[in-house]
């Protein structure tokens, strides 16, 4: 692992004290593309010892297991507060300040999300709730939110060319809202906004999103772009189209390549890659959503009926 880059330090620390970092049996992977927040930690040996604790770190990490664990010890300090058996989609809210530890002595695989304080507040904040002072889950619970959303999560990374920042950020936002109103009890109730976006907003957003069509922007640049915060104009947004943004890409990348594809004749893979996609096969799954059909199906369709009609 990279820990010369600007990232977190918690990654850092998780991977010295998991004794991850030089381990030939072991893989520590972060996503770039959601700000360095996701990380997934496998191993193929597990932990022959006790993690040292993680200390001097603010913020929680939620961890969700891909992979059952026969057996599991976590520690708060010197203090043992759970162990035994966690399945598939076991979860663990973890307090940085607890200075937690863990033994894993089977092989492990875990998607890790880190969560920043200011990152509650500001799904709090938006919502008029109350500051989040605590996450609380129980230890290595079933989470069918987390689970779902992580693996969507995943299913997105496995090409790193599909996928992109506005997704994932898109996802880590509703992750945050789940743990503020399920972990934290904070009831959110849903902002009233009267027409969304304003035409100035729209406008700003939409010139931003049109630039980046392969989705590779920040959600909060385009907010802060609006003078809104992300959950307030994720909000706004859905409102004034109707869809979220990182839906409102994907139109748009079809719309485009179905004006390259009636007044050019260059090839899906060129076209897919002009318009955002990262390959042709992701541009016949969106397309084919769109429009019920395949863009080549489309293209001979609409130069047949081209040509019928002498034009």
């Amino acid at each position: 692992m990279d820990m010369s880059r600007e990232i977190p330090t918690v990654w850092n620390q998780l991977a010295e004290t998991m004794y991850l970092k030089d381990s030939p049996t072991a893989e520590v992977w972060l996503s770039e593309r959601a700000s360095f927040r996701f990380a997934r930690l496998q191993s193929s040996q597990g932990m022959l010892e006790v993690a040292r604790p993680v200390v001097g770190e603010h913020g929680y990490i939620i961890a969700l297991q891909l992979k059952a664990l026969p057996f599991i010890e976590q520690f708060f300090g010197n203090k043992k507060v759970s162990s035994g058996f966690y399945p598939i989609g076991a979860v663990s809210a973890i307090d940085l300040q607890d200075e937690p530890a863990c033994r894993v002595p089977h092989p492990f695989d875990a998607l890790i999300l880190y969560v920043t304080q200011a990152s509650l507040d500001e799904v709090a904040y938006a919502h008029k709730a109350p500051r989040v002072d605590q996450l609380v889950w129980p230890l290595g619970a079933f989470d069918p939110v987390v689970y779902h959303l992580g693996k969507s999560f995943l299913s997105s990374q496995e090409q790193p060319h599909n996928a992109s920042k506005i997704f994932s950020d898109h996802l880590l936002h509703a992750l945050n809202c789940h743990f503020v109103r399920s972990y934290a009890g904070v009831t959110l109730s849903a902002p009233r906004f009267r027409g969304g976006l304003s035409s100035l907003q729209k406008r700003r957003a939409t010139e931003l999103l049109e630039a980046h069509l392969d989705g590779n922007i920040a959600l909060q640049q385009v907010a802060e772009a609006c003078g809104l915060s992300v959950s307030h104009f994720s909000r706004a947004f859905k409102q004034t189209f109707r869809m979220p943004p990182y839906k409102w890409l994907t139109e748009r990348r079809v719309d485009r390549a179905i004006g390259l594809m009636t007044n050019f004749r260059l090839p899906l893979a060129d076209i897919a890659v002009r318009c955002g996609f990262a390959d042709q096969s992701a541009l016949n799954r969106s397309f084919k959503r769109i429009h019920g059909v395949a863009p080549g199906i489309w293209r001979r369709r609409t130069t047949r009926g081209r040509s019928a009609s002498g034009i």
